[in-house]
């Protein structure tokens, strides 16, 4: 009888030993935002950026809790800490006094948009950001090229999305704007399909940097969590299970 009970005992115990609960797996909380093809939460596994890290993550043994914010509020997440990295980011100087950087993962490059219709003459010759002094600059609020463009004494028309800026642009409010070319044209085609044969980009770009999570320096064990992410991405790279765009010609134009 004894030899009964025990067995019984083992059958009921020995499930709760070998099945972690799901709540107690280590979480890790990121923040992102409306980037298409890049990140979006409308997008199959949240788009392209966030599939590699969610990749990297499991390999960690990390389950990733994304949180999707405008540009400004992510960034001031990663700054207080209530998210351990915000993606995806390029390299800045201003950036780099604030947070921390993740080792690449795609490459961005961003191009000046215009309309046909706009104010910029066809002879526009694009040398570098002194040439957009006397136009109307549209940009996003938390970009990278918000520094370069006060040094550089340029008036911005800032909105909170780049959809929002595009909109200016197709009706003349702005005459360019800055943005990733991929992003850019995947929103001319949604949002202007019977128009994006107006919509132009000039020939330079404006600036080709690689893509990265910007990490928090208060988030709990954060400089441990980048350790153990890099290691993963290695991994990962070496496996085949994610390919990292690499930019051929990183640049900017001043």
């Amino acid at each position: 009888m004894q030899n009964t009970k025990t067995f019984i005992s083992l059958i009921l115990v020995l499930p709760m030993l070998f099945c972690i609960p799901e709540s107690r797996a280590e979480k890790v909380v990121l923040a992102t935002g409306e980037w298409i093809p890049y990140t979006s939460s409308s997008m199959e596994d949240y788009g392209e950026f966030t599939r590699s890290v969610t990749i990297v993550l499991k390999e960690m043994g990390v389950e990733p809790v994304y949180h999707f914010y405008p540009w400004r509020r992510c960034f001031d997440a990663v700054l207080k800490g209530t998210v351990w990295a915000a993606f995806p980011y390029s390299r800045t100087k201003e950036r780099g006094k604030k947070v921390g950087f993740s080792e690449p993962l795609s490459c961005s490059k961003t191009v000046v948009f215009y309309h046909e219709n706009g104010k910029l003459p066809k002879s526009f010759h694009f040398g570098g950001l002194e040439d957009l002094k006397p136009y109307k600059i549209g940009g996003v609020a938390g970009y990278f090229y918000e520094e370069a463009f006060k040094k550089a004494g340029l008036t911005i028309d800032y909105v909170n999305k780049e959809i929002n800026a595009m909109e200016k642009l197709s009706i003349g409010r702005i005459d360019v704007m800055p943005v990733n070319e991929r992003v850019g044209w995947n929103l001319i085609h949604t949002h202007f399909p019977d128009s994006a044969h107006l919509f132009k980009t000039l020939a330079k770009p404006l600036n080709v940097k690689p893509l990265r999570l910007i990490v928090s320096k208060s988030y709990p064990e954060s400089e441990k969590l980048l350790d153990r992410f890099h290691q993963a991405l290695k991994t990962c790279v070496e496996k085949g299970h994610i390919d990292i765009q690499i930019c051929e010609q990183e640049g900017d134009v001043r």
